[in-house]
């Protein structure tokens, strides 16, 4: 169309100034033509993260060249060009400097595009809080199994909150012989629970090892602190079961809950996990009171006792 008019002008005049016109008005067609805009672009990216951006072209041109910069750093890219969009990505440096950073992409005769966007400090989350299982054992009597686990929580600044504990009992055949499923308020950070319990079996059954499972709910900055516990010993019944005795007493502001869990490990002289039990207060336990805990271990004699360990929720 422009080339047209031309021609008609510069017919019809013969002048210097309508020829003037008409090129600048080809060059003005061909500049919009090859304009090359950003499909997509970051406002902003922390660093350490990765900066996309995506331009369309208005012509058939094979690639482009996109070019990340900030003061003296660069980074360039050559990408080809699919269906008239050219797509770039870039990895922020860890330590990328934070401000202002532009991309600058060429595409040839289609022409340039530029854009810019904010690097910001990279922030560093609060590291997850995960409970460990440390080491888990197992002693029976008769239909009865007695068992105790180590658990930690990892985080040295985090609460677990809403503990829940799974211990399966399995034969040799990996076949579950039993369940036992049990639910925690919550491990101060950077503490070792000693989680202990029981469960019976059907007859005949043969159980050789555990398998247990953790899974917390959430989390909390450390403030959880257990009640206190003092005295313990442990002593053998008439039958030759082992008994863990102590005294907790409770430091909180609130009255202890009847269903508040004392759970004992009971380990070898090794270090290794040989059985553990469950006891309950058998009332709530009023502030800066104390109760005296009576907590059987299954399937354990004392003299096979290196040493023992109590945990209250």
């Amino acid at each position: 169309m422009v080339r047209g008019s031309c021609r008609t002008i510069l017919l019809l005049t013969g002048l210097l100034l309508p020829a003037l016109w008409c090129t600048l008005a080809a060059g003005a067609a061909s500049a919009r033509q090859g304009e090359v805009v950003f499909l997509t672009s970051p406002a902003s990216a922390a660093q350490g993260s990765t900066v996309r951006a995506t331009v369309v072209v208005s012509r058939a041109v094979p690639r482009c060249t996109g070019t990340l910069r900030h003061a003296g750093t660069s980074s360039a890219k050559v990408v080809a060009v699919v269906r008239l969009r050219a797509s770039f990505a870039w990895r922020l440096p860890a330590t990328a400097a934070p401000g202002t950073w532009t991309i600058a992409v060429k595409c040839g005769r289609a022409g340039s595009a530029f854009g810019s966007f904010k690097v910001t400090r990279r922030t560093t989350p609060p590291a997850a809080v995960m409970v460990a299982v440390e080491k888990s054992g197992f002693s029976v009597a008769g239909t009865e199994l007695g068992y105790g686990v180590v658990l930690r929580d990892t985080s040295a600044t985090r609460d677990a909150v809403g503990v829940t504990v799974t211990v399966n009992v399995v034969d040799a055949a990996n076949r579950v012989l039993r369940t036992d499923t049990s639910h925690l308020s919550g491990i101060p950070a950077g503490s070792t629970y000693y989680f202990g319990g029981d469960v019976f079996l059907d007859a005949g059954s043969a159980p050789a090892s555990l398998q247990v499972s953790v899974r917390t709910e959430g989390d909390q900055p450390k403030r959880l602190a257990g009640p206190q516990v003092a005295g313990l010993t442990a002593t053998a019944d008439a039958a030759g079961r082992v008994h863990l005795h102590g005294e907790l007493t409770n430091t909180a502001t609130q009255p202890m809950s009847s269903l508040t869990r004392i759970s004992g490990v009971v380990f070898d002289t090794a270090g290794n996990v040989i059985g553990g039990g469950v006891t309950f207060p058998t009332a709530p336990v009023r502030p800066n009171d104390h109760f005296d805990f009576d907590l059987p271990v299954t399937g354990v004699t004392a003299d096979r006792i290196g040493s023992f360990q109590v945990s209250v929720v």
